[in-house]
């Protein structure tokens, strides 16, 4: 069980179309920050950002390799469930993610 403020924190941080569509494509498997700014049409800037909440949050886990930091969903977080049934009711979207850089897992 958790508290309300736990999971209003969570909600907050699912409550937007980038992180679910993010969320999403790390279902898939560990995503390089990079290829984010290849997907979507905001700055590399605001890609952390949503990053950096949704790790404050404790759904994703951070590896780093290099320069290149690297993402997974944390399937330790006691949230992990709730974030996988809504993802699995999220359409898949083809889109064109691939990172130009040389950051390959």
């Amino acid at each position: 069980m958790h508290t309300a403020e736990e999971l209003s924190k969570v909600l907050k941080v699912l409550a937007d179309s980038t992180r679910l569509t993010m969320l999403k494509q790390m279902q898939e498997g560990e995503q390089c920050a990079c290829s984010f700014v290849d997907c979507f049409d905001i700055s590399q800037p605001a890609i952390s950002r949503h990053l950096k909440m949704m790790r404050q949050a404790g759904l994703l886990l951070e590896r780093r390799d290099k320069q290149w930091i690297h993402y997974r969903l944390n399937e330790t977080s006691p949230f992990y469930s709730i974030v996988i049934d809504l993802l699995d009711k999220i359409e898949t979207v083809e889109a064109n993610c691939d990172c130009e850089t040389d950051c390959a897992i």
